[in-house]
């Protein structure tokens, strides 16, 4: 079946009339629209099967999806059918129910939607109501892998995690990542409030591993798993990793090779506390030393289930971490000239891209072209981007109404220019901006498009060249971004 067959397109059309854009992001996240009640009654209805193979759940604000990717990859190469379960997607609804690696076909997701178009009906005239977008593709999810008779799933939380669709299982393992201010409308303002929602998913007796280094977050996430009776590893304190650049992209003209493993974690146990114990190094592909934290919660939870009795490859493990990359995760799209796609799209996962950068790129020109969901700290961004780049280019996705208008972005980006240009002529500090942005000397180049193909089509036929230095362009700031970027780099 092809994507533009009518049987695809209308059991798509099923399942996105079900979103409104607007009020996503706007919702508190205890409102009616979440409830567990009625998820269960879903997948009730499908048969449970989210019941029908053991289950790894991961949440956490940064690097869930990596940390999914790494466990999914690594179990599929130690023979067990897997399935994982991520979202949003880039390009193609598939995207987030993957089997053995690749996602689902379009006949076998018709069928499932079909399915799920019958249990839907029920549902929406029960007691329960009309089930939501991420309710329906998680049930989907649970039902494809059911159908695929897979082994072992990899869930990833959608958002928060106590009130998650995706909190219904009964899994064998807990994963938490690192914990950062994301949603903050729906899931609170403090790092304790975002902790609590995340430490949602501890089940009782359900072991825990927790990449929280944040004290704040730490201490709440160890509050419920002692009240879980769950047994809790934390990063940190039970083991540790330590991230090292192996070998930097060496560029040839305009050519950069990009072949392998470019860092390398040390990951070390630290049982009984404070004794380290079989440190062990693994080669990393995926670009920046946050996600030498998530290879370590990879590696943990590995050796976790491995003393739980199950039957795992370390060959496997150290494959996957070696050769797996995330998509739109500081992905390398274009070698020549050098394109980085990232779907940052916050202050944490900003920092994490611009030190990747700052690490494997010291000697290159920085261009970035930078979006941002209405929803986001916008100001807080352009505060962190605006000292590292030679060139920003500003605009705005089409794919999805919650953009900031590239004028907003140009206004807004003019402010902290002209801000901080008067505070180091008068040599003063402007709270807030000039402490936080006062290197921009020389100002960066200020660019906007009006859309992502009009600021590639420029940046193609204008590269950035200065006293022989080479470029990198990274294309950052939203999944939405990341998702027409995706689609406009493979079409060429």
């Amino acid at each position: 079946m092809q994507r533009t067959d009518p049987e695809y397109c209308r059991a798509l059309r099923f399942l996105f009339d079900r979103i409104n854009y607007e009020k996503t992001v706007d919702r508190p996240y205890h409102s009616g629209e979440f409830k567990l009640t009625r998820m269960a009654f879903l997948l009730e209805l499908l048969g449970n099967p989210q019941l029908a193979a053991p289950v790894i759940h991961v949440a956490g604000t940064k690097g869930k999806g990596s940390v999914c990717w790494l466990l999914a990859e690594a179990f599929r190469l130690s023979s067990l059918r897997t399935g994982l379960f991520t979202s949003p997607h880039l390009v193609d609804l598939e995207e987030r129910f993957v089997v053995q690696g690749e996602p689902v076909a379009p006949g076998v997701l018709c069928e499932g939607i079909e399915r799920l178009r019958h249990v839907e009906s029920l549902c929406a005239a029960s007691e329960h109501g009309r089930p939501t977008f991420f309710e329906l593709t998680t049930a989907l999810g649970w039902f494809l892998f059911a159908q695929a008779k897979t082994d072992v799933n990899v869930i990833e939380v959608g958002l928060g995690g106590r009130l998650d669709s995706s909190n219904v299982c009964a899994p064998e393992l807990c994963i938490i990542t690192s914990i950062s201010y994301d949603h903050q409308q729906q899931l609170g303002e403090t790092l304790s409030l975002i902790a609590g929602e995340k430490a949602g998913i501890i089940k009782e007796g359900c072991p825990v591993i927790s990449g929280a280094r944040a004290l704040e977050a730490a201490e709440v996430i160890r509050a419920v798993a002692k009240s879980k009776n769950a047994e809790l590893l934390e990063l940190g304190t039970d083991f540790e990793c330590e991230w090292s650049l192996q070998a930097k992209l060496q560029a040839s003209g305009r050519n950069a090779e990009h072949n392998g493993c470019n860092s390398s974690v040390i990951f070390s146990h630290k049982l009984p506390r404070g004794v380290s114990k079989g440190p062990v190094a693994f080669d990393l592909r995926m670009l920046g030393s946050h996600q030498g934290d998530n290879a370590a919660l990879a590696v943990a939870a590995w050796h976790k289930l491995q003393a739980m009795g199950w039957d795992l490859s370390d060959d496997a493990l150290r494959a996957s971490l070696a050769g797996t990359q995330v998509p739109a995760r500081l992905e390398i799209v274009s070698e020549s000239p050098l394109w980085i796609l990232d779907a940052g799209h916050n202050e944490a996962s900003i920092t994490a891209m611009l030190s990747a950068l700052d690490a494997y790129f010291p000697d290159f020109i920085k261009s970035i072209v930078y979006v941002c969901s209405k929803d986001k700290k916008v100001q807080e961004m352009l505060l962190l981007i605006l000292p590292k780049v030679g060139r920003l280019v500003l605009t705005q996705f089409q794919s999805n109404p919650r953009f900031t208008p590239v004028e907003k972005l140009e206004q807004l980006t003019n402010e902290i220019l002209g801000t901080v240009a008067v505070a180091n002529a008068e040599g003063v500090a402007v709270e807030g901006v000039a402490t936080k942005c006062s290197v921009v000397k020389p100002a960066p180049m200020i660019l906007s498009a009006s859309d992502l193909p009009q600021a590639i089509e420029f940046l193609r036929h204008h590269p950035f060249e200065s006293r022989g230095r080479q470029e990198v362009i990274v294309i950052t700031g939203s999944f939405f971004i990341a998702a027409e970027a995706k689609a406009i780099m493979s079409s060429v």
